[in-house]
């Protein structure tokens, strides 16, 4: 299951990149019947105008890492002391920029995944 926001406009110099985040998960019940959800997951998918390539940056949450689980805000993502808001446009921008530094061509087919606990580092020394 998964929920996902339209897509918004990121300026950088001269060039548009369009973004949107999303979140899923896995949805049973528990024995008497509760509803309940696992393997929650934000993610922030960035794209160029006009480039072929798709860019997934998936936050996983799991021990120590925390994301939106209904406890936390839709966004939200935490590890240790470093928390971030996916939702806004400058921490979008670091995580954009980090991708691109570790090697993201919006230029090639396809869609590149990248882990966002790797990234997430580098956000917060940014934004």
């Amino acid at each position: 299951m998964g929920h996902r926001k339209g897509a918004r406009v990121l300026l950088v110099g001269q060039t548009t990149y369009r973004w949107a985040g999303s979140h899923s998960h896995r949805a049973d019940h528990a024995d008497d019947g509760t509803p309940r959800y696992r393997d929650c997951t934000e993610h922030v998918t960035i794209r160029r105008d006009g480039a072929p390539g798709r860019l997934d940056v998936v936050f996983a949450g799991g021990p120590g890492r925390l994301v939106s689980d209904g406890m936390l805000h839709a966004g939200a993502v935490v590890r240790g002391d470093d928390y971030v808001n996916l939702n806004r446009p400058g921490v979008v921008r670091a995580l954009l920029d980090e991708a691109l530094s570790r090697g993201w061509q919006p230029d090639a087919p396809g869609r590149a995944e990248f882990d966002g606990w790797l990234l997430i580092g580098a956000v917060p020394l940014r934004h």
